[in-house]
């Protein structure tokens, strides 16, 4: 779990991929970055199950697809996870740039969606994003899931001009204090408008009001 040394806040994560060269690389990763702390990697979905309720990170990097010889995919592990009160941020891995995944990803619970090729070199301030703001996913992949239409979503679940602004700040990785400063407001009236926003359209986590907002079509700048 995330720790303090003096100033620093140190984040605990840990990562469920069947490649050993992805541990290696990403405990490399953290042994270059001061406050990033590497709790140990498994091959398979159980063992990752195991090796998450065991350390607790604050962060869990679940590879989409695990691999043939384990049971479930990264996407179920991922659901499996977040069904905890507890749960950790859970961040999809994949090779894939796909909008359905990413759909299924924040269905599941995800907090973060990560194309290995293109984002490993910014896994350390993507990790601070999801610590620091509860979500993190890529604008460019995100772009097409955006503009979907969302026919047959009831009017009620729609968002007012200042909620969609937060929203829209909230899937650009922005935290309370930013969405203040952008909107002119104080970080406790964004935090009072998420909470809000949460409870009307019955959801636990940031990330899934963003889904609420794509499918309505409501994310397009």
């Amino acid at each position: 779990m995330a720790g303090t040394g003096k100033d620093l806040l140190v984040i605990g994560f840990c990562v469920v991929d069947d490649h050993e060269i992805v541990h290696d690389g990403l405990q490399a990763m953290a042994e270059r970055e001061p406050d990033l702390e590497f709790l140990g990697a498994a091959t398979t979905r159980n063992d990752g199950a195991s090796l998450i309720a065991r350390v607790q990170p604050d962060v869990a990097i679940v590879d989409l697809r695990i691999g043939e010889h384990s049971t479930g995919s990264g996407i179920d592990l991922c659901r499996e996870i977040t069904a905890c009160d507890t749960a950790p941020a859970v961040i999809l891995f994949s090779a894939y740039g796909n909008t359905e995944l990413l759909s299924q990803a924040i269905d599941a619970g995800a907090s973060g969606y990560v194309v290995k090729e293109t984002s490993v070199r910014r896994l350390p301030e993507i990790l601070r994003t999801v610590q620091q703001t509860g979500s993190y996913f890529d604008s460019e992949l995100a772009a097409p899931l955006l503009r979907r239409s969302a026919r047959g979503r009831s009017p009620a679940a729609e968002f007012g001009e200042r909620e969609l602004s937060i929203v829209r700040a909230i899937g650009r990785g922005a935290d309370n204090h930013e969405i203040g400063a952008l909107l002119h407001i104080s970080p406790h009236t964004v935090k009072y408008h998420v909470a809000s926003m949460m409870r009307r359209h019955h959801v636990r986590r940031r990330a899934e009001l963003v889904r609420v907002a794509a499918d309505l079509h409501l994310l397009d700048p």
